[in-house]
């Protein structure tokens, strides 16, 4: 039969067409479906991680966080002094350079992660936007070491 009858004892009988109970039905079910996927979150993908991970390290170095920046290279913590001071120099020079060749950097982008499974890293590429407006890709070897992304 194309009808069904709903109610309960003592009231009185409405009678639906059995389409429009299956319609509502998927329409209920569907409705169900967004609000599912909508409200799933998906974690991260580890390019993702290592690709935001590059950036805040050379926003730092922008910064003149020299220090952040290099604690940002794998081992960075764990350097011999003096080796450390170098790299600390080095980073305050590179910005010096930046300075004087273009004005400095105005801004550094992220735009794109690729993974290299033969040597398990992540390659991250950054746009740099000098003052001067010319602007440059790097590409910053990004390697995972308990939970943390470091450049290479």
């Amino acid at each position: 039969p194309d009808t069904c009858k709903l109610g309960s004892f003592g009231h009185s009988y409405q009678r639906f067409h059995t389409s429009e109970v299956i319609m509502r039905a998927l329409i209920a079910l569907f409705a169900c479906m967004i609000l599912t996927v909508a409200c799933k979150k998906e974690e991260p993908k580890p390019e993702e991680i290592a690709l935001q991970a590059c950036k805040v390290y050379y926003d730092q170095l922008l910064q003149g966080d020299y220090d952040s920046f290099v604690s940002g290279n794998i081992n960075g913590d764990s350097l011999p002094a003096d080796y450390r001071q170098q790299l600390l120099l080095n980073a305050k020079m590179f910005i010096e350079t930046q300075q004087k060749a273009h004005n400095g950097i105005a801004k550094v982008e992220t735009l794109k992660a690729k993974t290299d499974s033969t040597m398990g890293l992540v390659h991250a590429f950054l746009a740099i936007t000098y003052a001067d407006s010319l602007r440059e890709e790097i590409v910053v070897p990004m390697i995972e070491r308990g939970g943390v992304w470091y450049m290479k």
